[in-house]
């Protein structure tokens, strides 16, 4: 860890494989990324590190995406219970968490949407070269 402190200076960013603290190394035009937390010692160049946490970024919002529809679907069901049972004020409630929660699984999926768009750019540019 220590000699790393000689070639680089210690990133902000982590390791997309092991979450391992990175360093930053200049090597000539070239920033590479080197992460000394595991024994394998991982090492990126900074395009292939923006790359891999875009990877991370997008499995996490996908992931993230299930809660919000989880609880829509659950909301509605509640709302039909609630509408069956005579209960109007809790059913007008239930549909408006439905809403509220609607919105939020769609914002997730606009993310979800950029950040697709981003890597389709990003392939025909690396394509272009």
């Amino acid at each position: 860890m220590h000699g790393l402190d000689c070639v680089g200076r210690r990133s902000v960013r982590a390791c997309p494989d092991c979450n391992g603290v990175m360093w930053e190394i200049d090597d000539g035009d070239l920033v590479r990324y080197r992460c000394c937390r595991c024994h394998v010692g991982h090492a990126y160049t900074a395009e292939v590190t923006a790359l891999t946490l875009d990877d991370s970024l997008r499995r996490a919002l996908a992931s993230s995406l299930r809660a919000p529809e989880e609880r829509a679907a659950l909301a509605r069901r509640l709302e039909e219970q609630s509408r069956q049972g005579g209960r109007r004020h809790a059913a007008d409630s239930w549909a408006r968490k439905a809403e509220e929660t609607d919105g939020e699984a769609e914002a997730i999926r606009e993310s979800l949407q950029r950040l697709d768009r981003a890597a389709a750019e990003a392939e025909k540019r690396r394509a272009v070269r």
